[in-house]
């Protein structure tokens, strides 16, 4: 029996095969292959890629910025072992850039091309930023018009966008429909907030006390989860509250920072998971094969031995040192 050509597949089973596929770097990689399968695949139509969110100001702009953390690594060279990157598209025809996954910062271009059929590609997460302009803001001397101010604590769940403002507050905005253009402020807020997070399909949103709530979708309301975490740490000016999944869990990391001579760094990191049992928090002593990702706009874990240079047990951040 002859074998077809990979050119000689019906489009319908190329399509099908696509679908399959939820990254926009494997429909790269699958419209790659040959012409006629290029020609059969669309580009994947993104709802997230950047584009603008409503606004009740005529003269704001808010735009959505997405970026996906990917594993890479090489099938050929037998081992499993990659590394961890972060790429945006700002359109479907556009080249995909590489950022710091820890800052978003576009890395320096290469002169190289990267070829995506010799690596191996496998999702990880996706985190949005959301960039709010302002039309009337003065513009500088090369005529440009900056952003009044960035949101990098995002979700999205059910065509909703949650975000931790500026104030400190959690605000809403619903997309797709022309009805709905406001940002609106989530009720009953009795404390400010520092993160923001997708867990097990609800959204839940931690306070500056340490203290967990989740919020209500139908009514838009927060509900308190859990009471807050401990906060007496000797030798310690400040703490960066952020939440993270953790084997299943909801944990709390805390990112202990120290004012020495004039300058403000971090100096540890505690992270706590709830004991559902006492209803008490707890600390966790020991991350296990896991690392943690301390990103700006992420927090997540991954397996360590997974990733080349990644240490098990191991925290990874940048420390934002601050001088007075």
């Amino acid at each position: 029996m002859e074998i077809p050509e990979w050119t000689d597949l019906p489009e319908e089973l190329i399509d099908l095969t696509a679908k399959r596929f939820s990254s926009n770097i494997d429909v790269v990689r699958i419209r790659s292959i040959c012409k006629p399968w290029r020609s059969a695949v669309a580009t994947k139509q993104n709802s997230f890629q950047r584009r603008n969110l409503p606004s009740s100001n005529k003269e704001i702009e808010t735009l959505l910025s997405p970026t996906t953390f990917f594993r890479v690594y090489v099938p050929s060279s037998g081992s499993y072992k990659g590394w961890l990157i972060r790429t945006k598209q700002v359109s479907e025809s556009s080249k995909i850039s590489l950022l710091s996954p820890f800052s978003r910062q576009l890395l320096d271009p290469s002169q190289e091309t990267l070829d995506l059929l010799k690596f191996g590609f496998s999702e990880i997460r996706k985190s949005y930023e959301i960039h709010i302009f302002d039309k009337y803001l003065i513009q500088s001397v090369r005529g440009k018009i900056g952003p009044s101010h960035k949101l990098s604590r995002v979700v999205f769940l059910d065509n909703l966008f949650f975000a931790v403002g500026e104030d400190e507050k959690i605000w809403c905005c619903k997309c797709g429909e022309e009805s709905s253009r406001i940002w609106t402020k989530i009720k009953n807020q009795v404390e400010d907030f520092s993160d923001i997070i997708l867990h097990r399909g609800q959204v839940y949103a931690l306070g500056l006390t340490g203290a967990i709530w989740w919020i209500n979708l139908s009514q838009l309301r927060l509900v308190k989860f859990t009471p807050p975490t401990p906060m007496n740490y000797y030798g310690c000016d400040s703490c960066n509250k952020r939440l993270v999944e953790f084997c299943g869990d909801l944990c709390i990391v805390h990112q202990l920072r120290a004012k020495r001579a004039n300058i403000e760094r971090t100096i540890g990191f505690k992270v706590y998971k709830m004991d559902e049992d006492v209803a008490k928090w707890v600390e966790v002593r020991s991350l296990g094969d896991k690392a943690l990702i301390v990103a700006r706009d992420s927090c997540f874990t991954v397996v360590a031995l997974e990733y080349h240079g990644c240490l098990r047990n191991s925290i990874y951040f940048i420390d934002n040192v601050k001088r007075s």
